[in-house]
């Protein structure tokens, strides 16, 4: 049973560190200017519980050993998350070459490269994959409710710009390179104390890419960015809110998927639940087998929603003449794997051309977390350089990595 369980964790680390951070202060200018490019690019992955030491060994090789397990074990709830959210773009904005005549719109281009992946599970499934099936015997392993989702998608987008509050939207194709998704609504392992005789209950679907091909889905979605000032009298703005909505949309799977079907108990003695992960497991493709254990496999094609969000949050203005600023903000997923993120920080603007700022976050993919970040300008160019997971840099028992780079150019 422990290979099973280890192939899951180890899939689920390894697309994890493919993933860009996406938190970065958004710093509003609100000087009118002609071209704008934006440039994101970094890295970000965490989890409520499964310590660095552990997931850096899943990705770059290592022992594990049993002190990595304990602790991490430790820290486990009934309710567990694991993954990483984030994006790669460029994104060109021309604010002097207006759409229309009579309206104050521009337009702009952009492309990315986006990913998600997320799991959600429980302890008893952890510790089936950390410790394997002997110290659960005359017990019942609990790993219903079982969650993993994992998509990876590029696009490109054209919209409309206004040229005073840079509030815009943008209609965008995508390409959905890769796809995975497993529901686990029972999953029940149940052994005598000798260990010889298991049962297994299973009830859910797993569906995944049944292609190598960089091309197996088409999609369309919208970003829109809208910038709000709060004001008091005339004239007289305090604060800028942005609510975002980013890929938001749908996408067809023309290239078809596996998907396989289990609801089905089912009983053995004398064998290892690892001897059914391999060629003829319920994984590979012997039919013969997979109706033996009552498992159905099938070739569909599929229509799946884009994994974008919402975020709504109060930014820093580039151009106020505080030298000390608070952020905050909420953002949210269309799925049960990713909790409500809310975030909050302050920004420091010691000289005309450099920031820089902390913040603390809760939720998502994790719990509570710390983040450091700083900016500098020259002339039309700055840079931003940050972490999302400030500890993460200094210690193993950190519960991910984080690191993220912004360069903006404008004219």
């Amino acid at each position: 049973m422990r290979t099973f369980s280890k192939i899951v964790f180890s899939l689920a680390l390894l697309f994890s560190q493919n993933l860009v951070a996406q938190l970065l202060p958004i710093s509003y200018d609100t000087l009118e200017i002609k071209q704008e490019l934006i440039i994101n690019g970094g890295v970000d992955y965490y989890s409520s519980a499964i310590e660095k030491d552990i997931a850096s060994k899943f990705i770059r090789g290592g022992f594990i050993d049993q002190t990595m397990k304990d602790r991490s074990f430790s820290k486990h709830g009934a309710v567990n998350r694991l993954g990483g959210v984030g994006l790669a773009s460029i994104e060109y904005r021309n604010y002097n070459k207006r759409i229309f005549k009579k309206k104050n719109w521009g337009y702009v281009i952009k492309g990315g490269y986006d990913v998600f992946f997320g799991a959600l599970y429980s302890k008893d499934f952890f510790g089936l994959a950390m410790y394997g099936n002997d110290q659960y015997r005359g017990e019942t392993i609990d790993g219903s409710g079982t969650n993993l989702s994992m998509t990876a998608y590029q696009k490109i987008g054209f919209g409309l710009i206004d040229r005073k509050t840079k509030s815009s939207v943008s209609f965008n194709v995508y390409n959905v390179s890769s796809r995975m998704n497993a529901q686990m609504r029972k999953f029940e392992l149940t052994q005598d104390l000798a260990g010889d005789n298991i049962e297994l209950v299973l009830d859910g679907e797993i569906s995944t890419s049944n292609s190598n091909k960089f091309n197996q889905g088409i999609g369309f979605g919208v970003d829109i960015d809208f910038k709000l000032p709060i004001s008091y009298g005339k004239n007289n703005t305090i604060a800028f809110v942005q609510f975002q909505a980013q890929n938001i949309g749908f996408a067809y799977m023309y290239e078809k998927q596996k998907v396989y079907r289990l609801d089905t108990t089912f009983t053995f003695s004398g064998l290892e639940f690892n001897q059914l992960v391999g060629d003829d497991s319920f994984f590979g493709d012997s039919l013969s087998l997979l109706d033996s254990l009552g498992v159905t496999s099938s070739l569909k094609n599929k229509t799946i929603m884009l994994p974008g969000f919402i975020q709504v949050g109060k930014i820093v203005d580039e151009h106020s003449t505080k030298k000390l600023q608070s952020f905050f903000g909420l953002r949210l997923y269309p799925t049960l794997i990713y909790s409500p993120f809310i975030y909050a920080g302050a920004n420091y603007k010691p000289l005309e051309w450099l920031n820089v700022g902390a913040n603390v976050s809760y939720g998502g993919f994790g719990k509570f977390k710390t983040g450091l970040y700083s900016s500098v300008r020259f002339s039309n160019y700055s840079i931003g350089l940050a972490t999302e997971n400030l500890i993460g840099f200094f210690s193993k028992k950190a519960n991910g990595e984080s690191l993220f780079i912004k360069l903006r150019w404008a004219i």
